[in-house]
């Protein structure tokens, strides 16, 4: 089985950010990656415990994500594959809610 992994720019580096890596997705950024995200907020000195709590608990949604389009494309038992696709529907809500969170800090 071969996965075809997404690519973005980072909205900070400018480099390629690659499904799988650790990235995120904000709407005024589009996708970054963590490390970059988190030198910018040190930089501007406002990394807060909330704001790594939000940052860690998005990281897990999103790599939980990722995961999950590998294990639909993985099954061959389309009532598996619904439910993986529901669940996968589910956390990207859930990103979605993290994410609007993690700007209102920003």
């Amino acid at each position: 089985m071969s996965t075809k992994y997404k690519v973005w720019k980072c909205g900070i580096c400018g480099e390629n950010v690659i499904e799988g890596q650790r990235f995120l997705f904000l709407r005024n950024l589009g996708f970054i990656h963590i490390e970059c995200l988190i030198e910018k907020l040190s930089e501007k000195n406002i990394l807060s415990r909330d704001i790594i709590a939000l940052i860690d608990s998005s990281e897990v949604v999103t790599y939980s994500i990722v995961r999950l389009k590998q294990a639909e494309l993985m099954s061959s038992d389309n009532k598996i594959k619904e439910l993986i696709v529901s669940l996968r529907k589910e956390l990207e809500k859930r990103s979605v809610s993290l994410s609007n969170e993690l700007e209102k800090y920003l």
